[in-house]
Parts: structure tokens; sequence; C-alpha cells
């Protein structure tokens, strides 16, 4: 009581404390305003994103009953709008019915309720008519209710899928034009996975090289494959294998493996290498194509230009060439160059005719190539005169082993049926560096020194020393 009558008597407290409470209300009622306009703009601001996400899908809702012929109870405006209508034009048309939409071929899909109803919720492809009269390819997403009625009312999102449908049509055609060239091909391709080390070759592999077209940890065991790779490319192969293992962008290599039925092919092995979204590489794809026939007809070609068509050595511009590049690549060794002529086969020639003079040429160059060594250049400069030129020779007592063997396979008898006739030659031989620099120097001492054996009877080999 004191204290209200204490209140009572001072009326500045009491205005005091009315002004307060005002403007407590008044601050509780801005900042509910406030809040409310927030709220306002957030939910402003989520309707503008629905409306966005919903004008970039073309899509539209329908709630319809299944026994009904799939009377539609319900369906929104974007529904209409992906087929082209507005309700007032669908309903005019008379289509009342999601069967009224939908392409014949696909009725059935709608119609079979027991694929609908087997669940509380489906998901189908079906294509709808347009009003122009085009089809448009439609996915629907629904839920299934049972109604008091007994019926069933679905109520179903359709989504336009006609960009998606063309696309996966178009890799459907592309994947079925690549399957049909390489089923015409025959081509081997492949797909190394780095990761897991496992080779795997399409069955084309196992027609051309009678193996199992999967090997797993390829590389660890490439050297169980040893014998099926070509002793002289073994190097290459393995090159090949190490740049698939270290994810190389571009591969191509050449190699001969065998085949089927036990024969070295020659095959150009090609791949791309696919990396992953940190740039590592996780996959080579490729293929091995059977090149053994054009690689043969190159090396047919190759001989053909390369060498003498009658005796088989090298021609005389080849060997010149081989002679030079030899000597460009070893300057500091020691060479020899053997000048060979056939004594008096013009004779040959003259009594029993050139057709058997060039048998009789044949035959001993035949022995001329026992004589020297894989890698040494045997060429024919001129009608009876033959080149030959051995690198790397440490001392003179090999020059003149070598000299006095192909004495021996030139000097001999060549016989027929018809013919025993005796052949002979001459050999100068003039030595790198000490007779000359290159090939034109050591012919011209080869020569000098071969006139002198001539002049001495013939049949026989000298080193060429310069006239003092």
């Amino acid at each position: 009581m004191k204290l209200l009558d204490y209140i009572m008597s001072n009326p500045s407290l009491i205005l005091a404390f009315v002004i307060t409470t005002v403007s407590l209300c008044i601050i509780i009622m801005v900042v509910f305003v406030l809040f409310k306009l927030e709220n306002e703009k957030k939910v402003t601001r989520a309707a503008l994103e629905v409306n966005k996400i919903t004008n970039s899908v073309r899509a539209g809702f329908v709630h319809f009953v299944l026994e009904d012929g799939c009377r539609i109870l319900y369906a929104s405006k974007g529904f209409y709008s992906l087929l082209g209508y507005t309700k007032e034009e669908a309903r005019t048309s008379s289509k009342l019915s999601l069967l009224d939409f939908v392409q014949e071929s696909d009725v059935d899909i709608l119609r079979n309720n027991h694929l609908l109803l087997s669940n509380d919720s489906f998901n189908c492809e079906v294509g709808m008519k347009t009003k122009d009269n085009n089809i448009l390819h439609a996915l629907i997403n629904g839920n299934v209710d049972l109604e008091k009625n007994g019926k069933h009312t679905i109520s179903a999102v359709f989504v336009d899928i006609s960009q998606q449908k063309q696309m996966q049509d178009m890799l459907q055609l592309e994947g079925e034009r690549y399957r049909i060239a390489t089923e015409l091909s025959n081509d081997v391709l492949f797909e190394y996975d780095l990761q897991t080390d496992v080779m795997t070759y399409s069955e084309k592999y196992r027609d051309q090289f009678g193996r199992h077209p999967i090997i797993n940890t390829y590389y660890v065991n490439c050297d169980k494959r040893r014998d099926n790779v070509h002793p002289d490319d073994w190097g290459i192969y393995l090159e090949f294998c190490q740049e698939l293992k270290e994810g190389k962008s571009l591969i191509e290599s050449e190699f001969r493996i065998k085949d089927r039925v036990g024969e070295f092919i020659w095959c150009q092995a090609m791949g791309k290498t696919i990396v992953d979204d940190n740039k590592v590489p996780v996959r080579v794809i490729g293929k091995i194509v059977n090149v053994d026939l054009h690689k043969r007809e190159l090396e047919d070609l190759e001989y053909k230009a390369t060498r003498d068509p009658l005796t088989g050595v090298y021609n005389k511009e080849v060997t010149i060439k081989k002679i030079e590049k030899y000597i460009s690549g070893n300057k500091g060794n020691k060479h020899i160059l053997m000048f060979i002529d056939f004594d008096d086969f013009k004779q040959v020639n003259d009594n029993y005719g050139h057709l058997q003079g060039d048998k009789v040429l044949s035959y001993v160059i035949g022995r001329i190539k026992e004589v020297f060594d894989e890698g040494e250049i045997v060429g024919r400069i001129g009608g009876d005169e033959f080149v030959m030129f051995a690198g790397n020779v440490t001392e003179v007592d090999d020059i003149l082993c070598k000299a006095g063997e192909l004495v021996k396979a030139i000097n001999t008898i060549y016989k027929d049926k018809c013919y025993e006739i005796p052949i002979s030659g001459s050999i100068g031989i003039a030595t790198y560096p000490q007779d000359g620099l290159n090939y034109e120097q050591l012919l011209e001492c080869a020569d000098k020194a071969l006139y002198r054996v001539k002049e001495q009877g013939k049949k026989n080999y000298m080193l060429y020393t310069p006239i003092t």
C-alpha cells in the first residue's frame, strides 16, 4: 500500500513508466516487422529460384485414375505446355485421358495395371504426341494410392527427356558403327589398366594369335611372353611395355610376334593414354594392326632398290653411301677396302654366252658372300668388278687372312650339266686411313694394287703400297 501510495503521489514516476512501456512495445513491433520482411525476402528469393528451376526443366504434373482409362483428374499447366496445348485447347479437343496423349506403341505400358500396381511407386518411359504431331519422350515418376472405391489414383511427374534420348540414340548408333567397323577390320583393340596391370584385348586377338585375350600382371610378367616375340624385336617390345606402364601420352611401336600358327608377323601397336581429373594416367586405349604384308612389300621394294638384280649384293650407289657412312661414324679405327676383278671374264661371255656368264657370276658371288661376316659390305660397281669393305680391322694378319679366303672362293670351277668353266680373280687392297680418307681415294689405291696383281700373273691379292 505504501508503494502504491508513493507512486500515486509522484506523477512524474507514472509518466516515466508509461513512456518506458510504450517504447518497449514500439521496439518489439519494429523488430517483428523487420523479421517478417526478412522472411518475406527469403521466401521471395526461394520462389524465384524454384521458378528458375521449373522453367529450366521441362516437366509437368498429372493426377489420373488408372481403372477409368487413365482419366485425368488434374494436370498442371506445365504438362499441357510440354505438349503444346493450353488446358482449354486440350478440353476442347476432348483430350481428357492420359492415353489420348500417349503414342500408340506405348499405350500398353499404362494399360498393364499389374506393372504399375506392383509397388507404391513406379517409373517408366513413354513417347507422347504433341499438338504438332511430333513425339516427345517423357520419363514418368509417380506414386500409387488406393481410394475407398477400390480404384487406384496415380500422381506422376512427367519430365521431357527428348534431348537425352536423342543423345542416347546417337551414342548407341556410334557404338554400333564402331562395333561393325571393328568386326570388318582385322585390328585387335586393347585396353590396359595401369592400376591393376591388366591387359584386355578384343576377341580378334584370340583369332589372330591363338592366345587368351585377357593378360593379368601384363607388365610385371612381360618376360613370360619372350617366346612370342621375335628375338631381334625384344628390346622394342620391352620399350613398348614400359611406355604403357608409364602412361606415355601417345604410344606407337612395331615388332614381330607369333601368330596362331607360330609364324612371326609384323604388327603395329598404337595407343592413347586416358587420364583422370587429377591428370593421372589410368588407362591406355589402342589397337594392334597386322602390317606384315605391307612391311614385307616395303622390304621387297627396298631390297630391289638397293640390290644388284643379278647377284643380290648392293648396287654401286648404295655401296658407296654405306661405305662413306661407315667411315664417317668410325673415323678413329682401321678399315679395309678390297677391289675384285674377275680374270679374263670377257672370254667366258664370248665363249659361253652372256646368259651362262651371268650364272657363273652369281655362283662365284655366292661363294664370296660366305667369306664375309654380317655387317661387312659387298657391292657390285661394274660388270665383273666388285668391292668388299670390312670395318674395324686391327691387325694386318687379319687383312691377309680375309684376302686369302677370298682368293680361294674366287679361284674355282663352275660346273653344270654342259660345262666346266674355270674362274679366277685378282684383288687389290687399300687401308683406311693410311691409303685414303674416303671411298674414292680408297678405291683408287685398291685399283692400283689390283693392276700390279694383274701384271704379276693374276689369281692373287696385293696390299697397296706407294711407289717410291
